[in-house]
């Protein structure tokens, strides 16, 4: 098992046709985001290179390739893993991924972006924005979980009253059965089976019948 310590991880600056996304790469990045990060490079500097392995397969940072790419930029900086196994590689994308789904201290957060006199717009949405400027002392989370609920069994009872209505509506028996006509023989046969179905049931018609079909699928 290979080992950072004591081992000196110089950036270098490479071409952008060098960098090679990992195929397998499970994070999704929008294009919203790839603007987003692309705002945060170009005002703020590229200060995270992108993590390579030794044939310069990204490891760390897929979403700063593709904002490097959408900013028209042909050299990136990159560190180059070459002291890890292929193993070792396959740890570090989950790891990095794992982390990067964490929560937030969303007050935290709220009290970091009150202290900056920048226009962040650029970098968050107007919804982001809202959210990250309104005041969450009366945030009541008893309150949004009643709402849920209440949205739920709201979308219950339209959907049982969706199923309630489909249950009685008419549809062609063909629909049910899958075919328009048969030969005479085959309606002759059918309808001596209507009558046995009849006969057993005691009802007639289409109660008869879904009534015996729904005895023989029990």
């Amino acid at each position: 098992m290979s080992s950072t310590t004591g081992t000196s991880l110089a950036i270098e600056f490479w071409p952008i046709e060098k960098v090679k996304p990992y195929d397998n790469n499970v994070k999704i990045h929008g294009e919203e985001q790839i603007r987003k990060i692309a705002e945060s490079i170009k005002r703020f500097g590229f200060d995270q290179p992108i993590v390579v392995d030794k044939d310069g397969v990204i490891i760390k940072g897929h979403g700063r390739s593709e904002a490097a790419r959408y900013l028209g930029l042909e050299r990136v900086p990159v560190l180059v893993r070459r002291d890890l196994t292929d193993e070792e590689i396959k740890a570090s994308r989950i790891a990095d991924n794992r982390v990067a789904i964490s929560d937030f201290d969303t007050v935290g957060l709220q009290n970091e972006i009150a202290s900056i006199d920048l226009d962040l717009s650029g970098i968050f949405d107007k919804k982001e924005l809202a959210f990250l400027e309104a005041d969450l002392s009366e945030f009541k989370p008893e309150a949004v979980s009643e709402d849920l609920y209440a949205d739920i069994e709201a979308k219950a009872t339209e959907t049982q009253e969706k199923i309630i209505a489909t249950d009685k509506a008419a549809v062609k028996i063909q629909d049910a059965l899958g075919f328009k006509t048969i030969t005479g023989e085959q309606e002759r046969i059918v309808a001596r089976f209507m009558a046995r179905v009849e006969g057993t049931t005691e009802k007639v018609g289409a109660e008869a019948f879904v009534e015996f079909a729904s005895n023989y699928i029990k």
